[in-house]
């Protein structure tokens, strides 16, 4: 079985460190929720997407880069959603057997 490229990292980083593998994993998920309770938190509805350029919520992530949004990225991805949802309708429509009128 081949190891993953996280748990390897987080094993290196374990025996650098000289700390308990389950330290190392529950600060790396710690960081990651963090960033997700902090993004889940935002006013991110439709009708507040006026506002959304005067938060200044963003992340640099090292090695990785700075991790961010505005509004035309937003509404792009909903639109796209939008679409995605109506064709898979409209092909679930199409699918349908015709009811026998039992």
């Amino acid at each position: 079985m081949k190891k993953s490229v996280l748990d390897s990292a987080l094993k290196q980083a374990s025996r650098e460190l000289c700390v308990n593998y389950r330290t190392v994993e529950e600060i790396y998920r710690s960081y990651w929720k963090f960033i997700h309770d902090t993004i889940s938190d935002l006013p991110l509805r439709t009708e507040e997407l006026d506002n959304i350029d005067s938060l200044t919520t963003n992340f640099n992530i090292p090695f990785i880069g700075k991790l961010y949004t505005n509004k035309d990225r937003i509404q792009k991805y909903k639109n796209q959603l939008n679409y995605y949802n109506h064709v898979r309708n409209q092909k679930d429509k199409t699918n349908r057997l015709p009811s026998t009128g039992d």
